[in-house]
């Protein structure tokens, strides 16, 4: 094959929905769920690690970096909330007739507990209850008198619309509430708790990873008969595979013209 193609693998499970809807719904509707909180929460891992740009000391595209990276940063830590509600929701009510079901989930919340405490758990919780899955009223008003002055709050026109932003928004709605939070530490210590935010984040990732292995060991591979997964190599053109590192995504698409 040519330079610009490169190599893809994959371990692959065959089936289809025919064999699959043989499987109690109950059973489906939950591996279809853990299985569509598992994509998203990878793919945004994925796409944080492509948003790691440096800053370059301008403040307008800094703070389009920050509303890119924080962005994405906060859709991933609410996905991995949101999956670990559903399970705490499905074992106070809805798998209560399920023994099996009932069983997985009390395990996966049980291997939970170690990552459900501490500063990463407490920012994930807050920021997806007021900056991320609601547009919070009642949070901005609280989080005005947070703003330091330093905030960028220019408003950035463009004439492609993907290009525009507006951080004052970003300064109330996300920053401030992280002051909130953190009103009596210092810098220092703030970022320490930041990076345990990322951190969970990483956790919650590998547990939600775990468990879905698991329900689907229980509840899938359990149930058909397989030889196991089989691995499939494929050619795809470099612009589908890359290393991560040189490969960032762009802050700004570029005007036709200067």
């Amino acid at each position: 094959m040519g330079d610009n193609n490169r190599l893809a693998h994959y371990f692959e499970y065959e089936t289809n929905w025919s064999e699959l809807r043989q499987l109690p719904d109950e059973h489906l509707a939950v591996m279809s769920i853990l299985q569509y909180a598992a994509s998203e929460t990878n793919a945004l891992r994925k796409i944080y690690l492509c948003q790691d740009h440096e800053a370059t000391g301008q403040k307008a595209l800094d703070s389009a970096i920050n509303i890119h990276r924080f962005m994405v940063l906060r859709i991933w830590s609410a996905r991995l909330f949101e999956v670990i509600q559903f399970l705490e929701d499905g074992k106070r009510k809805n798998f209560a007739s399920e023994v099996l079901l009932a069983e997985l989930t009390q395990k996966a919340l049980q291997r939970l507990e170690q990552i459900r405490v501490g500063d990463g758990y407490e920012t994930a919780r807050d920021i997806r209850h007021e900056a991320t899955n609601h547009y919070s009223y009642t949070a901005a008003k609280k989080n005005l008198k947070h703003v330091p002055s330093s905030m960028d709050c220019n408003m950035y026109l463009a004439d492609k619309n993907g290009n525009e932003f507006f951080p004052m928004g970003e300064a109330v709605m996300f920053h401030a509430r992280l002051n909130r939070r953190w009103a009596n530490i210092d810098m220092a210590e703030r970022n320490e708790k930041f990076l345990n935010w990322l951190n969970w984040n990483l956790d919650a990732n590998k547990w939600l990873s775990e468990t879905h292995a698991q329900f689907a060991k229980e509840l899938v591979f359990g149930k058909f008969q397989r030889n196991g997964v089989r691995k499939k190599t494929y050619w795809v053109s470099d612009h589908y595979a890359a290393e991560w590192k040189g490969n960032l995504t762009p802050i700004y698409f570029q005007d036709e013209t200067p």
